[in-house]
């Protein structure tokens, strides 16, 4: 999973400049694929727990882990 999301967010740019430029598709669908990608990146990051390199509780809280 860590790989599927390290590879979506390197090709979600091009893959919507593709899309806007020869699909002529609006912000409204632009603004529901970016928001679909951030979900599953949250909930990726919400299901590992704190001591994990990727968890967004020490990632929002800036805590030192724990040794």
């Amino acid at each position: 999973m860590k790989n599927l999301i390290i590879i979506l967010s390197i090709l979600l740019p091009f893959f919507l400049a593709y899309l806007i430029k020869n699909k002529d598709l609006n912000l409204t669908f632009v603004s529901v694929i970016i928001f679909m990608f951030c979900i599953l990146v949250v909930s990726y990051l919400t299901k590992n727990n704190q001591k994990n390199q990727f968890s967004l509780k020490s990632f929002l809280l800036k805590k030192s882990t724990k040794k």
